[in-house]
């Protein structure tokens, strides 16, 4: 099942502990892609499947625009699946254009894909995407100018904040590291645990697509 039917279909509620287990799942396997220079492109809770306490990140370099692109002789539009935008960092957003363009026209890097992380670490803190409710054209212009999400609506300490800031900054230079997002997840207050659990010896799963875990 994947975050996204946990978070938007069935309305889950995940308490900090298993909000951080799973965004310190993430990062881990987002590490791995980054260290052998693969870049995700399109990292969002419905390519990131969470079953058993497990997190599996799928369909990473896969990602076409192309297919977002439809055009007749009265113009070009680009189709914009609910929530697309709210994952793409402002480098991304300002090179967005309808019509025939070339996938290495828009700078996906290792730094859209922690933009892109800030955002499910959004969702899985309150449960719904960033600028909810607001006109693709409004969240175009604000992610573009660099505005961010409030974060008034987040009852959570201001470190959980900090993590979405870092991985929201303007300017991709200012974008931590993978293993910096660790570090800040592994030094988040927990809630105290009733007995010890084991944490799993198993490495995190990625998959190309849902069809092909390893």
């Amino acid at each position: 099942m994947t975050l996204f039917t946990h978070i938007h279909l069935r309305k889950d509620k995940f308490n900090l502990n298993r909000t951080i287990t799973i965004a310190q799942q993430i990062s881990q396997g987002m590490g791995y892609l980054h260290a052998r220079d693969i870049i995700h492109k399109d990292l969002k809770t419905k390519n990131i499947f969470f079953e058993n306490g497990k997190v599996v990140i799928t369909d990473f370099g896969l990602f076409s625009v192309t297919k977002l692109c439809h055009g007749n002789r009265k113009g070009d539009w680009l189709t914009i699946p609910k929530g697309w935008l709210c994952y793409l960092a402002p480098e991304v957003i300002r090179s967005l254009r309808a019509g025939s363009q070339q996938e290495n026209n828009l700078p996906f890097s290792r730094a859209s894909d922690i933009y892109a992380f800030g955002t499910v670490w959004y969702e899985l803190l309150c449960g719904e995407w960033p600028f909810h409710g607001q006109p693709p054209e409004a969240i175009i212009w604000q992610v573009g100018k660099g505005v961010k999400q409030t974060l008034a609506n987040i009852q959570a300490s201001r470190d959980v904040k900090d993590i979405l800031m870092t991985c929201w900054a303007y300017k991709d230079t200012e974008r931590p590291e993978f293993s910096k997002i660790l570090v800040m997840l592994s030094c988040l207050p927990k809630l105290p645990k009733k007995r010890l659990a084991r944490s799993p010896s198993h490495p995190i799963h990625l998959s190309r697509s849902a069809e092909s875990v390893f």
